[in-house]
């Protein structure tokens, strides 16, 4: 049976068109309806004519999820791989020997070759590379609560702090 192609084209496009008269709205926007955004619903007219049969449509699901699945499992990866590579791995090194102390430290400096410790009642000197103790410097009511040591060429200079806020003494250490 042969259908004029002009009635084929006629009938699409009446599906295009609205049914009913058009509404016009009132002039102020606070007249209008709040939940007319709510009521469209956007349909793809196309989509009757390409349904799938059934066995089709849950091959076609099934696909879909599939691939739904593995773009999460990508994205995750991916996600994790940007974090690793952002994150810089600081380089760890094993000690050499281990140092047990006789007092408690309460703080500590590192200049040239040498870690200065304060603990109550004084404050330490020990070698970086051996970790041996050098020099021991002792006074019964200075609790030194901070330490500070900077490198002035041959000589090190240390100011130890006490509980006061107080530097007890300047030392210089030669190296």
């Amino acid at each position: 049976m042969s259908v004029p192609r002009g009635s084929q084209v006629q009938k699409r496009l009446s599906s295009f068109m609205r049914k009913g008269l058009l509404e016009v709205p009132s002039p102020t926007e606070k007249d209008w309806p709040k939940d007319d955004e709510d009521d469209y619903v956007f349909v793809d007219l196309g989509q009757e004519l390409d349904s799938l049969p059934q066995p089709y449509r849950m091959i076609n699901k099934m696909v879909d999820l599939l691939f739904d699945k593995c773009w999460e499992v990508i994205q995750e990866r991916h996600a994790l791989k940007e974090v690793e590579l952002s994150q810089t791995q600081p380089t760890t090194y094993l000690p050499l020997v281990e140092s047990k102390l006789n007092k408690m430290p309460n703080c500590m400096a590192i200049s040239q070759d040498y870690v200065f410790i304060g603990e109550a009642k004084g404050f330490s000197i020990y070698n970086l590379y051996s970790a041996k103790q050098i020099f021991i410097w002792e006074k019964l009511k200075v609790d030194v609560t901070s330490i500070w040591a900077t490198d002035l060429g041959n000589e090190i200079l240390i100011a130890p702090v006490d509980e006061m806020g107080t530097c007890s003494s300047s030392f210089f250490f030669l190296s």
